[in-house]
């Protein structure tokens, strides 16, 4: 078995942050896979990338929630995808607050992408306002498909029951 040299692991990590941002635990895994068990020097490593600020849990928050939210997705989903990324919870919540995302006008956008010609129906979609549009007019087997595609999205049950 051949010694890890820690500039073997530092290496491996720039290479890995190179192309995107990890958490620390992304970065334990991967440099596992690729260099063998080691822990102790890879947290030793992983460490002084943090010390430098080469690695960031909360800027891997912050990209991952502005990533996200642009696909449409909510916060319960994202939030999920971010622990078992395993990032602390006061780490995501403070990163939530920093993107600032109005989730219940990102739920009601979603909304009328995915259903618009259904809501055609209700309202002349060309013209369609989203933020006047009335959802209450719509029927209970269309609303109970709308609430169940929102909920697989990761909307919480107060942003999709602010749609109707």
């Amino acid at each position: 078995m051949t010694d890890i040299k820690p500039s073997d692991v530092r290496r491996a990590a720039m290479d890995l942050l190179a192309r995107r941002e990890h958490s620390r635990y992304e970065l334990l895994l991967k440099l596992t896979r690729r260099l063998g068990d080691n822990p102790e020097l890879f947290e030793q490593e992983i460490g002084k990338l943090t010390d430098e600020g080469l690695q960031s849990d909360r800027r891997l928050a912050e990209a991952f929630i502005r990533a996200r939210t642009n696909r449409g997705q909510g916060p319960v989903k994202i939030k999920m995808e971010l622990r078992a990324r395993q990032v602390g919870d006061e780490i995501i919540s403070i990163a939530f607050e920093e993107c600032g995302v109005d989730f219940t006008a990102l739920a009601r956008s979603v909304a009328v992408k995915k259903f618009g010609d259904e809501l055609g129906k209700v309202a002349d979609i060309k013209t369609l306002d989203i933020k006047t549009l009335d959802m209450k007019t719509l029927d209970m087997k269309t609303r109970a498909r709308i609430s169940r595609f929102m909920q697989q999205r990761g909307f919480s049950y107060d942003h999709i029951s602010s749609l109707y």
